[in-house]
């Protein structure tokens, strides 16, 4: 039996295949490092091994022979009371389009679920993550204009079958009962969504094409997700964040209550900042071997 296995075979045929595959390669040549016995699979069988390593999850709607072999994985993992790995994108992705920090995870992908070996985390990562892209930790605002709601993509693992058409209906039309502040809908720039019946509310905007999140967040009084890592701009941005899905990567600093909407709590987020940092790794740390022996003691 392998110690480890990184499929090089659950990535799609993309445009950034070959950063994807980078972060694969970096991670098996960290684990060789620290004495593992390690095989780069290119095709699309399942081995035995005690960490298989994927990149992404599984969603409801997106199909295709790479996501086929993952659900394999997976379930091969779970059956030979094994683990599995999943690489997944970055919660400081609005500033790091290059992808410098990605997540990883034992057994899934849901933050405040599975295992991201992170708890009670010093501030060193965030540190680092702080120097490199350039981020602050602003205070929490007490004013502002409008609140912003944040979509996402329908059928991404994320979404854990939520309809996002019904999620956004249901939530614009109840903030319209809770506020007369204007209502921003931000719609997933991969995702559009017909709006206009939404729109034809009082108050209620569509962000402009090509704007940012950080620019659809100036002047915000609040912003609402349902489990988006968007949700951690917010944060950042002092904009108090309401999540109603419990996955959400802030939902221990998010209020969870639209009727609070007017007085929204604004906690302590210190160390949740230090252990959503301490979730993210570089290539570098990664060829290194120094993840692999980081959740050695749990697989």
């Amino acid at each position: 039996m392998y110690d480890v296995v990184v499929y090089l075979s659950s990535l799609p045929r993309i445009a950034d295949r070959e950063r994807k595959a980078q972060t694969l390669r970096a991670f098996a040549a960290g684990a060789v490092a620290q004495g593992a016995r390690v095989l780069v699979q290119t095709r699309n069988e399942v081995v035995d091994c005690r960490l298989a390593v994927i990149m992404a999850w599984v969603g409801t709607t997106i199909s295709g022979p790479h996501i086929q072999l993952r659900k394999d994985v997976i379930a091969h993992q779970h059956n030979q009371g094994q683990h599995v790995m999943p690489i997944d994108g970055s919660c400081f992705k609005f500033a790091d389009p290059a992808s410098q920090f990605l997540r990883y995870s034992l057994d899934g992908v849901f933050y405040n679920t599975n295992n991201y070996a992170n708890a009670n985390s010093d501030d060193r990562k965030w540190r680092m993550i702080r120097a490199q892209l350039g981020l602050e930790l602003l205070p929490w605002r007490d004013q502002g204009k409008h609140v912003m709601v944040c979509l996402q993509r329908d059928g991404g693992w994320s979404m854990k079958g939520i309809n996002m058409t019904a999620w956004t209906n249901t939530t614009v039309q109840r903030l319209r009962t809770l506020t007369d502040r204007p209502i921003l809908i931000r719609p997933h720039p991969a995702h559009p969504m017909d709006l206009s019946h939404l729109t034809s509310l009082p108050g209620v905007t569509e962000s402009k094409k090509g704007r940012s999140l950080q620019q659809d967040l100036v002047k915000a009084w609040a912003a609402v997700f349902c489990n988006s890592s968007s949700a951690v701009a917010s944060v950042l941005a002092g904009v108090p964040v309401f999540a109603s899905d419990a996955d959400c990567v802030a939902w221990s600093v998010a209020n969870h209550d639209l009727a609070t909407i007017e007085t929204p709590a604004r906690p302590d987020r210190t160390q949740w900042l230090n252990d959503l940092s301490a979730a993210h790794w570089t290539d570098s740390e990664s060829e290194s071997g120094v993840i692999y022996r980081h959740f050695l003691p749990w697989i």
